[in-house]
């Protein structure tokens, strides 16, 4: 094999390979052979540069230079978690960026490359660095789990500091045999960004609900308050629209409870919820509470909830704290006190939890479709719709403005209630999985899917009737 006009150096690769047991967990050794797949560079300025099939990794110019803007943004002491080692020029540069106090861990599920990167440059000073750790391997579900073990240590007390990149063209060459790793490494990248982007946001919500938080009862107080008794958990996905017009004639025999983007809806339709959960820290989730009657309807609310929220709020408060949340580390005896859950993520979640927490059973889910159900991606009530007004009145389909909005994150398939295909993106597949995860691990209440065209929730059978969902509300369980 040639490189330019000079044969591949083996030495680098005997020498990498015998250093990146500093900073890898997987034993399994990688290939000696350079794939065909490859055709190897020369650059003006003498380092090799690489072509994965189609894909170009690095400049064919000045690899070097390039590696130095791909981490120009970084700042000292940032934790990085980055997908794609390619040929390992971004690694040196990030590593010089995030100083002494900083720490990178890189992922790459492309053997292939990772072979090239040891037979073409010197990694060893990488591979050696205390605050490098390199994640690789064959195994989907062996790789999740450490990816997963290894963000939370490195972002332990250190999540202001955190950053997720890609290296685009290395993300473009994960293997074709790793479908669902692939996806589940972005949506797992995507729920870690969180706190990153909100970060700054939250802590100031945190600091202004401060009086509200001490003053009012945590969730614990609300243990087992709806024993025995069914509930219906709204939300405001295009589902909703099958069940609107039934809620209102049997809402008396259920604890009713909405995430805070479906109680406008309710409002519309005169249904009063008995709870409604909030926790999102930005503005806009403000307008769903102002011009609305809560004042017989229990809020639910994280720490970190936009404190408008709270404002516009004239009912009881009742406070739930997630638990490893970093701004609540020192509040320990505050969150045992007044309750505490590992829902994240969505507000559906965090009411699933709850109302588990309250001893609903069963539970029915209404608008939690997690896909593009109808081609929609809410219900025709929503606030999200009467936006959409203005612009549907300027000649756009209402159809092309939620397809739009559909693809602002990347798409996705998953199974629909009805067996077939769903196109979802991934920051609805994350809910669908947490939701999946909480049904699964309270195996003693019953929670079923009603009226939903969305995606098939594991656990959660569908209805498709208010008799069914009347006689499966008062009958004993098996």
């Amino acid at each position: 094999m040639q490189y330019g006009d000079a044969p591949l150096d083996n030495h680098f690769f005997e020498n990498n390979i015998k250093s990146l047991k500093a900073c890898t967990s997987q034993s399994r050794s990688l290939p000696e052979i350079f794939s065909e797949k490859f055709s190897v560079i020369s650059t003006p300025t003498g380092q090799p540069s690489l072509r994965f099939d189609n894909t170009l990794l690095h400049s064919s110019y000045d690899p070097e230079k390039e590696a130095v803007r791909f981490a120009e943004k970084l700042k000292s002491g940032s934790r990085v978690c980055l997908y794609g080692f390619g040929l390992g020029y971004h690694l040196n540069t990030i590593l010089e960026k995030i100083g002494p106090d900083g720490y990178l861990l890189a992922i790459e599920l492309n053997l292939d490359i990772l072979t090239a990167a040891l037979q073409l440059r010197d990694q060893t000073e990488v591979f050696e660095d205390q605050r490098f750790r390199l994640i690789y391997g064959t195994d989907e579900a062996k790789v999740s789990r450490e990816i997963a073990y290894e963000m939370e240590r490195i972002t332990e007390d250190h999540t202001d500091s955190f950053e997720v990149l890609f290296h685009a063209p290395s993300f473009k060459c994960i293997p074709t045999t790793f479908p669902l790793l692939t996806n589940a490494l972005e949506v797992l990248l995507l729920e870690r960004r969180f706190p990153t982007i909100f970060g700054k946001l939250e802590k100031a919500n945190y600091s202004l609900n401060q009086k509200v938080i001490t003053e009012s009862p945590g969730i614990n107080i609300l243990k087992n308050s709806g024993q025995g008794k069914p509930g219906i958990l709204v939300s405001a996905g295009p589902s909703l629209d099958l069940i609107i017009p039934h809620l209102h004639r049997i809402q008396k025999d259920f604890l009713i409870a909405c995430v805070d983007t479906a109680l406008p809806i309710l409002a519309k339709n005169n249904i009063q919820p008995d709870y409604i959960f909030s926790l999102d820290p930005q503005l806009d989730s403000t307008e769903y509470f102002i011009e609305y009657p809560t004042e017989k309807t229990r809020l639910v609310f994280t720490p970190t909830v936009n404190h408008n929220v709270l404002k516009n709020f004239s009912g009881e408060r009742y406070v739930v704290y997630k638990e490893g949340h970093h701004l609540s580390k020192d509040s320990e005896s505050t969150m045992k006190e007044k309750g505490t859950t590992q829902a994240g993520g969505s507000v559906a979640c965090l009411a699933l939890d709850m109302l588990i927490h309250f001893g609903c059973d069963p539970i029915f889910l209404t608008g939690q479709d997690c896909a593009f159900a109808g081609k929609r991606y809410y219900s025709n009530h929503s606030q999200f719709n009467q936006k959409l007004q203005g612009r549907i009145a300027r000649m756009m389909p209402l159809e092309k403005l939620h397809r739009e909005k559909a693809q602002e994150k990347k798409q996705l398939t998953v199974k629909c209630t009805q067996g077939n295909p769903l196109l979802t993106d991934q920051v609805m597949y994350s809910y669908l999985r947490t939701l999946e995860h909480i049904i699964k691990a309270n195996p003693d209440t019953r929670v079923f899917n009603l009226y939903s065209h969305g995606a098939e929730i594991e656990q959660a059978p569908v209805l498709g009737s208010v008799n069914e969902l009347k006689r499966r509300s008062f009958i004993s369980k098996i």
